[in-house]
């Protein structure tokens, strides 16, 4: 049996780590392609439950390429005709099936199309099949079978994660505007190699997105967040709330740029700080960052480190490394139609 997992591109490798430590089996990945592959004799749909890095879990029952131009549709169907008889296994007369389908790139046509498309295949099969037609439930079916075009490619299954991405946490009661995925913010704990009793700082935390995963991760570590907007720091305490973690997260009003008269001996400082591009004012977010990294240095003890997500990597990389820092670690993700870098700083 075949899973496959929809990931943020350019965390392939973390997410292929947590799948294993979770359900076994034989993963296969290509780095910033979002899918990790998994052969498996059997697994717990609670392991998939208990995985933070990804979005979509699904039994793949077909994988092939697709052409952005439109007229490709009716030769995409035939060609599921032909090719998808093991969607009989999963939904039969009696069944109650809904499409869901999900397209990122550049097309001629929308997810609707390909749903509809895959609809009609699904219907015609099962008839073949059977002699008798399944029956479709769009609020409440008992299998969904999922689709998800990335640029050329299309993946076809039973979804196992339902109709919602698993990035949409149930906490997020307060709405950062510019909020990182839960996901993407696991992950880089992941990548920055926190543990437990150790100090975890997001010194520019918005809605707490990252405290919070920290927190569900961590049952013992000493978690704080710090914004300068107190609205935001009013809206990360209901999202801890809603979590169920207020009670292991510290929450404050303050300037990141000053952390240091906060905060020392810091372990791991883990932030996602304003982007140039959307911010409007690239100088000064980069006088942002520069004052942010300065103050830094002072707050974490030696050998602390710094993981943030940007796409001011090349600023970020000139003023760490005059300071002192090590660059231990950099990626690139997708996040938001922008494709930051992951860094990862070390105080020496």
């Amino acid at each position: 049996m075949e899973l496959a997992f929809t990931v943020n591109p350019g965390i392939e490798d973390v997410a292929s780590d947590e799948i294993v430590s979770e359900l076994g089996g034989r993963p296969r990945y290509q780095m910033l392609s979002g899918y990790v592959y998994l052969d498996t004799s059997s697994f717990r749909v609670e392991g998939i439950y208990r995985l933070r890095t990804i979005n979509k879990a699904f039994i793949l029952l077909w994988r092939g390429p697709i052409k952005p131009d439109i007229h490709y549709l009716p030769l995409l169907r035939d060609k599921l005709l032909k090719e998808l008889d093991a969607i009989t296994e999963y939904v039969t007369p009696d069944t109650e099936f809904a499409v869901e389908a999900e397209r990122i790139g550049e097309h001629e046509y929308t997810s609707m199309d390909i749903a509809r498309i895959l609809g009609d295949v699904v219907i015609a099969i099962v008839e073949k099949c059977y002699g008798r037609r399944p029956r479709v439930n769009l609020r409440n079916p008992s299998v969904i079978i999922y689709s998800f075009a990335r640029e050329d490619q299309l993946l076809i299954g039973v979804s196992l994660t339902g109709p919602w991405s698993m990035h949409r946490r149930g906490y997020r009661v307060y709405d950062h505007p510019a909020a990182l995925k839960p996901t993407l913010a696991s992950a880089m704990l992941y990548i920055a190699g926190t543990k437990d009793k150790q100090v975890i700082v997001d010194p520019m935390c918005g809605g707490g997105t990252i405290p919070i995963e920290a927190a569900l991760i961590h049952e013992d570590a000493h978690i704080i967040g710090t914004d300068i907007n107190p609205r935001h720091i009013n809206g990360a305490v209901e999202n801890a709330i809603a979590a169920g973690v207020y009670n292991r997260v510290e929450f404050r009003v303050w300037d990141a740029r000053r952390i240091h008269e906060l905060l020392t001996e810091v372990d791991h400082m883990i932030l996602n700080p304003p982007y140039g591009i959307r911010y409007g004012d690239p100088w000064a977010v980069r006088d942002l960052y520069r004052r942010f990294l300065e103050s830094a240095w002072r707050a974490l003890r030696d050998g602390g480190r710094i993981t943030m997500i940007t796409t001011e990597f090349t600023f970020v990389r000139k003023v760490a490394q005059r300071i002192g820092f090590r660059i231990v670690h950099e990626r690139t993700v997708y996040h938001g139609n922008l494709y930051p870098h992951i860094m990862v700083l070390e105080k020496g």
